[in-house]
């Protein structure tokens, strides 16, 4: 399992919990400690994302991106969960769309046949 391949199935997880939070009761109280959860799982692939992003010899640079990544995310986040009355509805809405985006990177994070060939050479 590549890097990439790791933050997408964190992604999926996080959106699993999104919707399940979004599933159950709100007035339970394991909605808010399912946010946080789902938050973190989330932010944890988008670092692992962030990693992968800049291809070079410079780990700083793979460092920086690594966490500038989920600070974007969560930044964006906030603001938006801020303005929206139905926060539940949110988390559902954006639990499915990291679900879809991480099944995506979970599948196309492998490496094909024919770069294998290269790396090798």
């Amino acid at each position: 399992m590549t890097v990439r391949q790791l933050g997408g199935a964190l992604g999926v997880l996080g959106g699993i919990v999104w919707i399940a939070r979004w599933l159950l009761d709100p007035e339970s109280g394991s909605a808010d400690i399912m946010r946080y959860a789902g938050l973190g799982l989330v932010l944890l692939g988008l670092v692992c994302v962030g990693l992968t992003l800049v291809k070079g010899q410079a780990l700083w640079l793979d460092v920086v991106v690594g966490f500038a990544c989920p600070a974007l995310f969560w930044a964006i986040y906030e603001v938006v969960r801020a303005e929206l009355d139905d926060d539940l509805l949110f988390h559902g809405i954006l639990g499915i769309a990291w679900v879809l985006v991480g099944a995506v990177l979970v599948v196309k994070g492998k490496p094909r046949v024919d770069d294998r060939s290269q790396v090798n050479a």
